[in-house]
């Protein structure tokens, strides 16, 4: 393997061994259950039941998709699940499910998984990587644009109607589309660990108007200017305590980021950054 997709592997790689695990793809029945178990950690089910089929697990990865398990010494911590999709721009991989359990968070095993999915993708000859994700979540926000290099350029609502898991229950289903170039140089870079800054003083200094905000009570308070060419849009920090403590308060939230987020790209805006301390950067120049 050489060119691009040999230096995705090389990174991933490097990547991996950095997180302490051992990336895998599923290759037997009784994987695939260990991968469903994973996923039923991350997103625990009120009822008890899977978040995915173990079946249907197997089947996409007997079939040639990219099912994958992270394991550390202590066993599996990680999980994806992906397959071929098609759209306008030709055949791309759609990442439908990636999950790293609480206990092993914020040690880059999220990261490693990625830029296994990268490579896999490439050595498929696949270039291009989607997925979907809640774009109230700006921690999610900034790791997909900022840490992988990716693009936010479509606004769904209530994506998925509504879902019973312990994280999306009683919320509307909102999403972002994720499109991950990977040959792009921002993904090539952001494999190497090279991560933009992003600061929103220097951002406002320089001309850009915030569009959206909290007010004094933590309430959403959009501006009136919402024609700026580059465009701050600032959510809380933790919309999931948000979402836990004032469920109203989070509906408002989910509403007027709706509006904002749906209105930019209409006007053919996208996202290209997001500060690490909660606000989407907008613009034209991607």
């Amino acid at each position: 393997m050489g060119g691009i997709a040999g230096e995705a592997a090389v990174s991933s790689e490097r990547w991996a061994s950095k997180a302490g695990v051992e990336i895998e793809l599923v290759d037997s029945e009784g994987a695939a259950r260990e991968l469903v178990t994973v996923l039923s950690r991350v997103w625990p089910q009120p009822d008890g039941s899977q978040p995915f089929p173990p079946e249907l697990a197997w089947a996409l990865a007997h079939s040639g998709n990219y099912v994958a398990l992270a394991r550390t010494e202590d066993g599996p911590v990680a999980a994806a699940v992906a397959f071929r999709g098609r759209d306008a721009d030709g055949v791309h991989l759609h990442s439908h499910m990636v999950g790293v359990v609480a206990d092993h968070q914020g040690a880059n095993i999220g990261f490693a998984l990625k830029q296994h999915q990268r490579a896999w993708a490439l050595d498929q000859d696949l270039a291009r990587i989607t997925w979907t994700f809640d774009p109230l979540l700006v921690r999610n926000a900034y790791f997909n644009v900022m840490k992988l290099g990716a693009r936010l350029t479509r606004y769904y609502v209530d994506f998925y109607g509504e879902l019973t898991d312990g994280i999306n229950a009683g919320d509307e289903t909102d999403r972002c589309l994720v499109t991950w170039w990977l040959t792009e140089d921002r993904a090539v870079r952001a494999s190497a660990g090279e991560v933009p800054s992003s600061d929103r003083g220097a951002l406002l200094a320089s001309g850009a108007v915030k569009v959206l905000g909290p007010d004094a009570t933590g309430a959403p308070e959009p501006s009136a200017d919402c024609v700026a060419p580059v465009r701050l849009v600032c959510v809380p920090a933790d919309a999931v305590d948000v979402r836990r403590t004032d469920p109203g308060r989070s509906r408002e939230w989910r509403h007027a980021l709706r509006t904002v987020l749906r209105d930019a790209f209409d006007a053919g805006l996208e996202v290209t950054a997001v500060s690490r301390d909660g606000c989407y950067v907008l613009s034209a120049d991607g």
